[in-house]
């Protein structure tokens, strides 16, 4: 009895909702107008209540707020895609979804009332899997993973309420490694390697809150030892060594806190303090995430830019 009530409430709401927007008031989106951010037609006093379409645009409306389906363009750089999704009063809720113009999908994006939420998933022209990145409540919780056009892994790393977490692993095309290491809250925290393209190993070391700490060894593409040298709170700070390639101490030098000094602990040369390239890597590696480019792009789409030009 139960099963059959629910099944007759769904009916009766799917055809309340076929026939409250089969009604609705159609008007050219050229008759647009927006006014303190709420839509009117033009020459009309009162607040637009129905459906704005034109090629390949469609935008519901009730009392000039978005409300119900919505289809157009957006512009990302060079590239043109279309967006599809709804909005309940004014907020983004649901599945969107960004298309290349042949149809073929760009991207499967999810919100929970207007916050990035779930999976989101990205293909390349070709169909095959971008990559993903998951969320909660707009910000980054859980995977993040990124694939090269012909399917090989490229980036998998994992998030814990928007910080970078555990292990992280970076490939070259191919699958071959480039960077393992760990994060903890949001910051490199523990050992780290780092190979070229060829596959031979260019250093490793360890990091303890994002800074240089202990024995790093740098190699030649032979996988000999180059230099050793000895950090200390991100700073050089011990004995480094220098070895030519048969193998051989070519050079020695210490430093204490940065600066280099002699047998007597005189201070020879002061140091710069170190800017850390591959921390600044994965400062930059945040920054990159397409999440936030594409909601940035479909929040700014009406109001921060001129809708004429769009379209």
């Amino acid at each position: 009895m139960k099963k059959r009530w629910v099944i007759n409430f769904l009916i009766t709401y799917i055809v309340l909702y076929n026939l409250t927007f089969s009604s609705l008031r159609k008007e050219n989106i050229n008759k647009k107008s927006l006014r303190n951010q709420i839509v009117y037609l033009v020459n009309e006093t009162s607040p637009f209540t129905g459906e704005l379409i034109g090629e390949g645009i469609k935008e519901q409306y009730e009392n000039g707020i978005k409300n119900g389906f919505f289809q157009g363009f957006v512009q990302d750089k060079n590239e043109r895609f279309v967006y599809e999704g709804k909005y309940i009063n004014g907020i983004k809720h649901g599945v969107w979804t960004l298309k290349y113009l042949n149809g073929d999908t760009k991207g499967i994006l999810k919100y929970n009332y207007d916050k990035p939420n779930g999976q989101w998933t990205y293909f390349y022209e070709n169909k095959n899997m971008e990559g993903y990145e998951n969320l909660e409540d707009g910000i980054l919780h859980g995977k993040v993973v990124k694939y090269s056009p012909v399917g090989e892994l490229l980036t998998k790393v994992e998030y814990y309420n928007g910080l970078l977490e555990g292990e992280a692993v970076f490939f070259y095309k191919g699958e071959i490694l480039e960077t393992l290491t760990n994060f903890k809250y949001g910051k490199i925290d523990g050992g780290i390697k780092i190979f070229g393209a060829d596959g031979a190993q260019m250093l490793e070391g360890t990091y303890k809150n994002n800074k240089r700490e202990g024995v790093w060894k740098f190699f030649y593409k032979t996988g000999d030892i180059k230099t050793v040298v000895n950090y200390k709170n991100g700073l050089k700070d011990g004995e480094i060594i220098i070895y030519d390639k048969a193998g051989l101490v070519a050079q020695k030098s210490r430093f204490i806190q940065g600066n280099e000094v002699d047998s007597n602990g005189n201070v020879l040369k002061k140091d710069k303090e170190l800017k850390d390239s591959i921390v600044d890597r994965f400062k930059k590696f945040n920054r990159s995430l397409k999440y936030e480019k594409y909601d940035k792009i479909l929040s700014e789409m009406e109001w921060v830019k001129k809708w004429k030009n769009l379209y």
